[in-house]
């Protein structure tokens, strides 16, 4: 069984706050929570980004401020060379500046920012481009003032700007001893890594403890859709992704993504998207042509 495992995070011993980046194959790190905030830079990679209940799809270009203990991973889906993930990541305790910092009035936008975190931000555009370049200046960066000094340069910029999108309609918090949120993040951390296979509602209600049929209540009165809805949405993202990147054959998307039948799975589809996926694809290099 997948639980959203809890990372502990080292201190940095450059100062109150932590910078590090990452080169690898891809991004292994499981749906997982911790105490810090966390912004990602996604610098190269494509899949699906898992924050709390969300899921959406990744590019290099990725920009996301998660808040304390919101469960999160990042799952490639297409591996093409030995690098496929780069990224670089700052974390930090919302009082490393000591308890009174964020509550002061110079700093209450930053406050509101880290607020909002918890529904997980997404920020793209301009913002995108211009903060991810100041983390890549803060990783090289030695001076332990000047450090300091840039990353509050990227908070004025994060809380800003316009150019954001909340991920969450509630916060999604792990909370240690919770026990309903401790179930609810089994449930997904599940979803997330067998969402292409076949996941029977007797399976899933067992990883609850539960029977099929108070899950189905539960599930519903936890996450405001059903489990039937949540495993479809994850798929048609996932085949969404794979219609714009690959030149895959419908039918192989269909079953990579977790459909053992072609016109079920273009119902769904078409459902959510309003498009069949053959029309998905073309509308989006139809768009790439008008683009360029």
């Amino acid at each position: 069984m997948v639980k959203p495992s809890l990372e502990a995070i080292s201190e940095s011993e450059n100062g109150s706050f932590l910078v590090r980046t990452f080169e690898e194959s891809e991004f292994h790190a499981p749906f997982h929570f911790h105490p810090e905030f966390e912004l990602t830079a996604i610098l190269k990679g494509e899949g699906n980004r898992f924050v709390g209940n969300d899921m959406s799809v990744f590019n290099s270009g990725d920009l996301v401020l998660i808040g304390s203990n919101v469960p999160h991973c990042w799952k490639n889906t297409i591996l093409t060379e030995e690098i496929n993930a780069r990224s670089v990541v700052i974390q930090f305790q919302r009082d490393f500046l000591g308890s009174d910092f964020f509550r002061k009035l110079e700093t209450a936008r930053v406050s509101r920012l880290l607020n909002q975190s918890f529904f997980g931000i997404h920020f793209y555009g301009e913002t995108a481009e211009l903060v991810t370049l100041k983390m890549n200046e803060l990783s090289a960066e030695t001076d332990p003032l000047k450090r300091l000094i840039n990353l509050l340069d990227i908070f004025s910029q994060l809380s800003n700007t316009k150019f954001f999108k909340l991920l969450n309609d509630e916060t999604i918090i792990y909370e240690p001893g919770t026990h309903e949120h401790h179930r609810l993040n089994e449930v997904q951390a599940f979803i997330i890594e067998n969402f292409r296979n076949k996941i029977g509602l007797n399976q899933i209600a067992e990883i609850a403890r539960m029977t099929p049929n108070a899950f189905c209540k539960y599930y519903k009165k936890m996450t405001g859709k059903t489990f039937s809805e949540v495993i479809a949405g994850y798929r048609v993202n996932y085949a969404r992704q794979q219609l714009i990147n690959t030149d895959k054959p419908v039918s192989q998307i269909c079953f990579e993504c977790g459909y053992a039948d072609i016109a079920f799975f273009h119902k769904v589809f078409k459902h959510t998207t309003r498009f069949s996926p053959l029309t998905y694809r073309k509308e989006y290099i139809n768009r790439l042509k008008f683009q360029s």
